[in-house]
């Protein structure tokens, strides 16, 4: 029983890490868009503002699938865990 409930610890623990991970990643994202915002009447150069529009996709997706891989990954490892008692 002790054993399981060590698994589940570390599982709690990944979870909650990975959640914070995705939080920072986020609000680094809206910080970025928030920058572009502001900065769009002072740079007037459309190109830069769509390259930086690509960048905060490219890290709003890549946090997603980030949040899903270690989901994933946090499990298997909890399972794999429970499996080996």
């Amino acid at each position: 029983m002790r054993r399981k409930l060590d698994v589940l610890g570390e599982y709690i623990g990944h979870l909650v890490v990975g959640t914070a991970m995705f939080a920072t990643l986020l609000l680094f994202r809206v910080a970025l868009h928030l920058l572009v915002e502001w900065a769009e009447p002072l740079v007037a150069d459309r190109a830069f503002l769509q390259l930086m529009m690509v960048v905060e996709k490219v890290i709003l997706y890549s946090d997603v699938v980030f949040i899903v891989w270690w989901t994933t990954y946090s499990t298997y490892r909890a399972i794999e865990g429970l499996h080996d008692e």
